[in-house]
Order: C-alpha cells, then structure tokens, then sequence
C-alpha cells in the first residue's frame, strides 16, 4: 500500500476514530485502524468489537494494499505534521513509512488479516433522522444514562419510533430524561422494522460516539439496524452499535402526575442559587433542600462542619408548603441541558419523583427522585 494524502483530510478522519479504539484492551489490535487503499480513496476502520466506525477520504493511490496501525500514535504523528501533504507507504514486514516535507518516520504496523471483521453495513435499509434533531435528543439524554455496569439494561438510552416521532428515554434511578420529537426528515410512511417500534438500548458510548464526531451543519444523518446493531451514517462516516440485550424499564411509572405545587422561576437564577447554596451541602450526601413558600422557592443546605445557608428565588406562590430534599448534582445535571429561561418544577411531596420542564419545549420532561430530609 502507498497513498499520498492532504494531511488536513486525513487528519480529520483519524480523529473520528479516536473514542472507538481501545487503549486497555487485552487485545492490542483493538488500539489499532485499518487502512485500505484502492479505486482512489483510502477506508478506515476501528473496532472496540461493540462499537465500530468505518470513514474515508479521496487520497492519490500510489499501490492500493492493507495495513493497520496503532491509531493514537497514527493520528498524533499525523496531525502534529507541518506540510500539506504526506505519503504513506506500507513495506514487506507492515512497517509503514510516512514521508512528510523534512519528515521521515516508521511505524511498526501489523498484518490487515489480523483485524476483526467489521459489520457489513452496505446493504443496510436506512432511514433519515434530522441531524440536529437527534445531537439535541442525545444530549438531553446522555447525563441520566446510567453508569453501573450492574444494571447494564440502564447502560444506554431507550429509542423507540412512534407512528409520528421519535422517542428518547434514559435514566440512572435517581434521575429519568424524556425527549420526544419529528424531525422534518421523519418519514411517516416508512415501514420500520418491528425492533424499532417496540424499542432497543443504545449503549452510553455509542450516543458518546454520535456527539463527538457528527458535525451538527455536515451531512444528513440516517440509521438502520443490522442484526443486533443499529448502524449511522453520516457523509462518509458509519458508525455501527451493538444493542444492549435485556428490557428497559417502564418509565411511564415513575413519571409522576401533574402537580398544584408547582414553581417557574428564571433558570440562571436558580442555578446560580443552587451553586451557591450548594456550598454548604454535605460532601457526602450533597443535599439541597427545596420547598415552595409564600416567599418563593427556598434553597437550604447544612453541614456540622460547614454550617448552613439558604437563598430565595422570588416567585408568586399560593400553594401548600411542600418541601423535598435533592443532590444538587442531579438538579444542575437537569438544568444545563434546558434551552429556555424559565423552567417548571413541580414538587408533590417530601418522597415523590419531582417534575421539570422546559417552559419553551414541551416535548421533553424530566424527573428528579428526591433524598430523605
């Protein structure tokens, strides 16, 4: 294999598979990309085995061929390059030669064979979903994905398509995201697969994976499930995701019903609040305590060795006094992600799951379950 190639391009693809290849592995080759050269441009390939992302660029195809490399080191050489352009040249023994301006380098590589086999995905069905659409349902929904590998069902994000939208869940148990929406690509006429319709888990790196490199002004964005996996694509980027077996849990549980106790107050405001109540929270419970007052929405903390401090945010209230106790973690995970300047929260009692919402959006929702005072 030998390929002259713009640096900027190549650059560009290698750092698309940067979060896929797998630094710990006791498999060394999983650190490492594939590289096919023919017909004028050249294919990457990585794989953590669950995750795989294919991509490539136009390049000059010198002598088309194979060779994998260790992707890190690859991408840091590549893109810490002056000149415009470098030739990749891969010898007998796949050490692999890169010429540069002043630049010469080898790279120990491997033999292509010993890569796994990537998921064929070019015969997959795919269906458009709007590219900013879905990075908003990733992103309002990525922080409550949760992270213990014990309960590996709440390890990725329930996606489900509905006969008109569609439909986002996670959460960790101690907090739920809900995200439902129709993008203008959505194609209502379009027989999805019954997988879809019933719903399957997105593992966390995956959505990880979409944020990071999906260029939210680049090409559309389609998917499609191949097997056990549901496949992206994006302008010359595939990106294929093994689905987490097992049954997510019926969220419409825990959602609670709409509550009088409910306070709209400014968002910065609050957050602002929440930060700098939170400073006498305890390290180890990190609990605020909130409660809607004639006075408004009351934020309270204290610690033995701290002390305590509480701070109002004003807002007209008529209601009960109702007061309930959060992780102000979980509260300003919720809060950073809302769009609007005014948020709801609808506090019931001191141990029922707490509601808040985007004043501006009403096709998402979010619950908080509170901590014991």
């Amino acid at each position: 294999m030998k390929i002259r190639i713009s640096r900027e391009a190549l650059t560009d693809e290698l750092f698309k598979l940067q979060g896929v290849v797998s630094q710990r592995s006791t498999l060394a080759i999983l650190s490492n990309a594939l590289l096919e050269a023919e017909d004028g441009m050249l294919t990457l390939h990585a794989t953590d085995l669950d995750t795989s992302v294919s991509t490539s660029c136009e390049c000059e195809v010198l002598e088309e061929g194979k060779v994998t490399l260790q992707a890190k080191r690859f991408y840091d050489i590549v893109k810490n390059l002056e000149d415009e352009e470098l030739t990749v040249e891969a010898e007998e023994n796949y050490w692999v030669q890169i010429v540069s301006g002043d630049v010469d380098c080898r790279l120990v590589g491997t033999h292509p064979e010993d890569f796994p086999q990537i998921l064929d995905t070019r015969d997959v069905t795919l269906y458009p979903i709007g590219t900013t659409r879905l990075l908003d349902m990733i992103e309002k929904t990525l922080f409550s994905v949760s992270t213990d590998d014990a309960r590996a069902n709440l390890t990725g994000a329930f996606f489900r398509v509905t006969d008109e939208s569609f439909l986002m869940v996670s959460t960790d148990g101690h907090r739920l995201s809900k995200i439902e929406a129709t993008p203008e690509e959505f194609d209502t006429s379009a027989d999805f697969p019954q997988v879809l319709t019933e719903g399957i888990i997105i593992p966390r790196k995956g959505l990880s994976e979409l944020k990071r490199t999906v260029d939210p002004k680049g090409a559309d964005l389609s998917f499609g499930i191949v097997e056990n996996s549901i496949v992206f694509k994006h302008g010359p980027m595939s990106l294929s995701v093994r689905l987490i077996e097992g049954t997510f849990p019926d969220f419409t549980q825990v959602l609670p019903k709409e509550s009088e106790s409910k306070s709209i107050v400014h968002r910065e405001t609050l957050v602002s609040s929440l930060r700098f109540v939170s400073l006498f929270a305890s390290p180890k419970t990190n609990n605020v305590r909130l409660s809607l007052t004639e006075k408004g929405l009351e934020l309270y903390a204290s610690d033995p060795d701290k002390g305590e401090g509480s701070k109002v945010v004003p807002f007209e209230y008529d209601g009960p006094v109702v007061k309930a106790g959060y992780n102000y973690r979980y509260l300003l995970d919720v809060l950073g992600v809302l769009d609007g300047d005014e948020v709801s929260i609808e506090v019931i009692d001191t141990l029922s799951p707490t509601l808040i919402r985007d004043v501006s959006r009403d096709e998402m929702l979010f619950v908080v379950m509170p901590m014991r005072l």
